[in-house]
């Protein structure tokens, strides 16, 4: 899957765990462009926000060569 298509698929279609996908419903995240468009420290402040859940995105996103887009521009 390309890198754009990637961001803009739907979490839920992605491999990620059901708890992860809650955790992004709670977070209103529908997309991993949603979660990567926000500086990472109102990331870490959003409520639902656990270090769990950002480290399985840490991976997932590490495992396609974009861990990068996590980091402050």
């Amino acid at each position: 899957m390309e890198k754009e298509e990637l961001l803009q698929t739907p979490i839920g279609k992605l491999d990620f765990s059901p708890d992860f996908c809650r955790a992004c419903d709670s977070m209103h995240f529908n997309t991993l462009n949603d979660i990567t468009s926000i500086l990472p420290e109102r990331l870490i402040n959003k409520e639902g926000f656990s270090y769990s859940w950002l480290g399985e995105l840490s991976a997932y996103l590490d495992k396609r060569g974009l861990l990068h887009l996590l980091q402050q521009p």
